[in-house]
């Protein structure tokens, strides 16, 4: 592969010829579905793929490790679309692959701007996914219809941008759950895509904080409250516990990074003359926490667990010039030791300098998926009553009336050879039909930490207790 990489990078052929080379394989090799694949059929799948990504990195190579190295053990697993490509704007969209079985499909989508240069790391889509179709009902009941199962708008999740070939690449995913099935038919739709519209989810750590008050400013007419204590639903208090004193921190008193950011850090931290704590943070020029109807989407919570639901639990949020001051009413000066060395996460929405790029991708493609096989075993485990077993290389579902002792408990599978592959909890739902005297119908699931070969599989083992699988 390097010396491949090296013999093009020699000849430098001209982009308008690796365009029309990519735009001749991006079609890729198509995947022979199948039930589930053998140790052979893998391995096959797998050099299949390594000649199409080997064609296709002339044009993309970073796009194509990201999602091979997103796919990790599950790459050989996973069907390359082909064909499935539009234009418009001077935007490329491209379904590159699915990796799917009928609990959960993931779908990995390169964008690629390939006239100008717009896009960013921030870039977002607008638009979703559709695939699959409702159950049909069991005999003597009504049609659940065979409509398109999809979300108003799916989440595209980018996992890479490559600045020198102005590519990202992003997953999105449709789970079917319990109450539909996926369909050979699947359909991407693109309203417009953003670099303005900004996520955040970062943590950084508290470290060390002393008693000593720090500079404080009071409240002006340019500080404007986002969120208080009395807008947090169910949260259990008023605006009461807010100190009398309306102050602010000064600005970078104790500057620190926010790691994973550029666009906001720590200005300061520590106790302010309210005697309460405050973090506030410093923005950088162009970024806003408020939309357009001036609404807020930007949070922060105090990690671990213990302190984010109790002194953690109630915060005001005030707008300062180049930033927001965050304070937390419930730690004071004798809560400090308590809240040493925990984390701050920040996450939300908001906006930053970008471009908005409107037009409109639609690209019908064939996705394929590994059907689950039906476990013939019902019965007794674990003292709960077990209606329904399913298991897929990618995953397992459960039919029962647990009452809430799975959703937490890993299921293995078990090899001939004796080896076991994990399966942690995944989503689940509990319903109890039985009102006072509870009676619970429950659906969980799990996903395997790395694809298991059906064939080789002889029982699934959980809670110590075994379900026979062949």
């Amino acid at each position: 592969m390097d010396r491949y990489k090296f013999e093009m990078d020699r000849l430098e052929p001209r982009q308008e010829k690796l365009d029309e080379l990519y735009d001749m394989i991006e079609g890729g090799t198509e995947m022979k579905q199948a039930k589930w694949i053998g140790r052979k059929a893998a391995a096959l799948i797998l050099a299949a793929a390594v000649l199409t990504i080997t064609a296709a990195a002339a044009a993309v190579p970073a796009v194509w490790e990201a999602m091979t190295k997103q796919l990790g053990a599950f790459a050989p697993y996973a069907q390359t679309i082909r064909g499935a490509v539009c234009r418009d704007q001077g935007i490329k969209v491209q379904v590159l692959g699915a990796l799917a079985d009928d609990l959960e499909a993931r779908f990995y989508i390169s964008v690629q701007d390939v006239e100008q240069d717009r896009l960013n790391e921030q870039l977002t889509l607008m638009g979703k996914i559709e695939n699959g179709r409702k159950k049909e009902a069991e005999p003597g009941g009504s049609s659940a219809g065979l409509s398109f199962y999809s979300f108003r708008n799916s989440r595209f999740d980018l996992i890479s941008y490559d600045p020198e070939t102005k590519t990202a690449l992003f997953s999105t995913y449709i789970d079917y759950w319990e109450d539909s099935v996926p369909t050979p038919d699947a359909h991407l739709s693109l309203t417009g895509m953003s670099t303005y519209q900004a996520k955040i989810n970062n943590e950084t750590n508290i470290g060390t904080i002393s008693g000593e008050v720090l500079e404080s400013l009071p409240m002006g007419e340019e500080n404007q409250t986002i969120l208080s204590p009395s807008d947090i639903i169910n949260l259990g208090y008023t605006d009461a516990i807010l100190p009398s004193e309306k102050v602010v921190l000064a600005p970078e008193l104790n500057p620190q990074p926010i790691e994973g950011t550029e666009d906001m850090w720590i200005s300061s931290m520590g106790l302010a003359s309210d005697g309460c704590f405050h973090i506030r943070l410093g923005f950088a020029d162009g970024i806003s926490i408020l939309d357009e109807e001036g609404d807020s989407w930007f949070l922060c919570t105090l990690l671990p667990f213990e302190i984010r639901d109790t002194l953690g639990k109630a915060y005001r949020e005030t707008l300062v010039p180049g930033g927001v001051d965050i304070l937390f009413p419930l730690i004071q000066a004798d809560d400090l030791e308590t809240i040493q060395d925990c984390t701050a996460r920040f996450y939300g929405r908001y906006t930053r300098p970008g471009t908005i790029i409107e037009g409109s991708w639609n690209i019908d493609f064939q996705m394929e998926y590994y059907s689950s096989l039906v476990l013939d075993w019902t019965g007794e485990l674990a003292g709960r009553r077990i209606d329904r077993v399913t298991l897929s290389p990618l995953s397992v579902t459960m039919n029962s009336n647990d009452a809430g002792g799975f959703h937490g408990t890993s299921i293995y599978a078990v090899k001939r050879d004796g080896t076991t592959v994990e399966a942690e909890p995944d989503t689940g739902s509990y319903d109890n039909i039985g009102g006072i005297d509870p009676i619970w119908r429950t659906f969980n699931t799990w996903k395997f930490a790395e694809p298991v070969d059906l064939e080789e599989v002889v029982s699934l083992s959980l809670m110590d207790e075994t379900i026979p699988v062949s």
